[in-house]
């Protein structure tokens, strides 16, 4: 006669020469291996959707007050002033501290993870970037920001340090190289403004708000430093060249102008040439001239 006995992997009889499929227990938040066999595909999807939740902070267990109690002295923590403090057990985050002061919790599998919420400072490093026209300069800046959401700052990026000095950089270097350096230069409010708007499109997932962010330092390559000191020499000289011609011809016009309307003295052209060619000479020119007078 057949007997039939129960297999554990089943929950209806099984007989004994009959070689049925056996499906192992499907635990709740797992994947069936038999039931999916890609199954290289379906834990990243978990794990996609579980790292896009919040952290919330669950009790602690109790045991881990009852393995702490040889260690009473190691049990406190201590919040200091604008800092935020979460104390994990176990890979479980238990607590949010807020408030300054000394707190009891537990020592025994207790990780602590600080964060402050002060502004801080951080002077960005010179990096040579191109601008529009092509001509590499040498830019730093300085950035001022906060923490304004700790659990952000805390488990959603590794190191939000690291991760907004990252990204303003690459912001800084974006948005010099869209620009010339006369522009650079002349519209600093405009340039700062666009820097701090991009900025803090990067570092929000991180719960950081920039407070400040502005160009420090903005020169020319080395490399192209000289040539460009002369560009700017020679269009320096053009412009005083340009003003002192003009001021010269309007010196020579008005003393002409006066000599025949506020004098009896009758000019001919070959006189007026004369005193034109004298004034403009004495005027433009860039060494000191020696007047020489002709005796007839």
């Amino acid at each position: 006669t057949a007997t039939t006995h129960r297999d554990p992997f089943r929950s209806v009889p099984v007989h004994p020469f009959i070689d049925l499929p056996r499906v192992a227990p499907t635990i709740p938040g797992t994947v069936n291996m038999a039931e999916n066999p890609l199954s290289d595909a379906a834990p990243t999807s978990q794990t996609m959707s579980r790292a896009g939740q919040p952290v919330e902070a669950v009790p602690r267990s109790p045991i881990f007050d009852i393995l702490s109690l040889p260690f009473i002295p190691c049990n406190f923590t201590v919040v200091n002033p604008r800092e935020v403090v979460a104390t994990i057990y176990c890979g479980t985050v238990t607590n949010i501290l807020e408030n300054p002061g000394c707190v009891y919790s537990p020592c025994c599998g207790k990780e602590e993870r600080r964060v402050t919420t002060a502004v801080q400072t951080v002077d960005l490093p010179n990096a040579k970037v191109v601008d529009a026209n092509g001509s590499p300069v040498m830019v730093s800046a300085v950035l001022n920001y906060q923490v304004v959401a700790p659990i952000k700052a805390m488990f959603d990026v590794q190191n939000y340090r690291v991760y907004a000095e990252t990204n303003v950089q690459a912001v800084v270097k974006k948005v010099v190289g869209s620009h010339t350096y006369n522009e650079l230069k002349s519209e600093t409010d405009t340039i700062n403004a666009a820097l701090k708007a991009q900025a803090q499109e990067k570092v929000t997932p991180a719960g950081i708000e920039i407070v400040a962010l502005q160009l420090n330092e903005l020169n020319y390559a080395p490399e192209i430093a000289a040539s460009m000191l002369k560009k700017q020499a020679a269009g320096a000289m053009l412009e005083a060249r340009t003003l002192i011609v003009a001021g010269a011809v309007q010196i020579a016009t008005d003393a002409i102008t006066q000599l025949e309307t506020s004098s009896q003295i009758s000019l001919t052209q070959e006189d007026k040439v004369k005193i034109v060619t004298n004034l403009l000479t004495v005027t433009c020119g860039v060494e000191e001239t020696t007047p020489v007078i002709s005796v007839n």
